[in-house]
């Protein structure tokens, strides 16, 4: 409780705001709206790398979805391990969503790496329902073709629950065009949004 008092003006301006915009919704969120596009680019690349570690570190998953998307929207490398190991950890809902969205865009072979060991780990599903949709399409995206080993529909079943993995692969890929042709994406500390 005293981590969610101490982060409660940081939660206020940078996760209150955004974190119902961000995962499944992203795209519906913020649509043709470029007030608010510009706004969460601003928020992520204003917000610090220790306000990050502090929202990461506060078991609460608005938070930490929050701090993920941040983090992967400005490609902060120096959060790939922490990332992965949250990830690799799963101990709270939606917040998984937005670590397979950090690591698929800060990319590299590292971050694959990182979310094959989740889908290894967490497929087949074994009651286990998490975020192994979203590490397939963050790992999709990072090699340019889905992985066949992880498409095999056995992975995705289990005695109360089949889920079909390529709607996810197909999201992943509607996000990553929309940030694309938006130009939400920073780069070298400074925003691409519209060519500024």
């Amino acid at each position: 409780m005293d981590d969610l008092r101490e982060t409660a003006h940081l939660r206020e301006t940078f996760v209150k705001p955004y974190y119902l915009k961000l995962g499944g919704n992203f795209i519906r969120s913020f649509g043709d709206d470029d007030e608010l596009r510009r706004r969460i680019v601003e928020a992520a690349q204003t917000i610090s790398d220790q306000d990050l570690e502090r929202l990461l570190q506060v078991r609460e998953w608005r938070g930490r979805l929050t701090a993920a998307w941040f983090i992967g929207l400005t490609r902060r490398a120096s959060f790939v391990q922490q990332i992965a190991d949250l990830l690799l950890s799963s101990e709270m809902v939606y917040a998984g969503q937005g670590y397979c969205f950090a690591l698929g865009f800060i990319g590299g072979q590292s971050c694959a790496a990182h979310l094959r060991a989740y889908l290894e780990k967490y497929l087949p599903f074994r009651g286990r329902f998490y975020d192994q949709s979203w590490a397939l399409g963050a790992l999709t995206h990072l090699e340019g073709a889905p992985p066949l080993e992880f498409l095999n529909p056995v992975l995705w079943t289990d005695e109360t629950k089949v889920i079909d993995p390529w709607p996810a692969i197909q999201q992943f890929k509607d996000i990553a065009d929309f940030l694309d042709r938006n130009k939400m994406m920073v780069s070298d500390n400074r925003s691409l949004w519209f060519g500024a």
